[in-house]
């Protein structure tokens, strides 16, 4: 019998405080924004993967 892991969480906030905005993800989430209609996109938030190098060593860092 073949058990598969489904678990996992992901989310995304994005709070714009006047001119400011702020951005917070988890797992397999992603953000972007486009201004001038789309001529421009600019990536808000980060891959939380393992593969990533920054999250390798977070994960590393904290025992994993």
């Amino acid at each position: 019998m073949v058990v598969s892991d489904r678990s996992g969480s992901c989310a995304i906030v994005i709070l714009i405080v006047g001119e400011i905005c702020y951005c917070a993800n988890v797992g397999d989430s992603r953000a972007i924004i486009s201004t001038d209609c789309g001529r421009f996109i600019y990536p808000l938030s980060q891959d939380h993967k393992p593969s990533e190098l920054n999250e390798y060593r977070r994960i590393i860092k904290n025992g994993g």
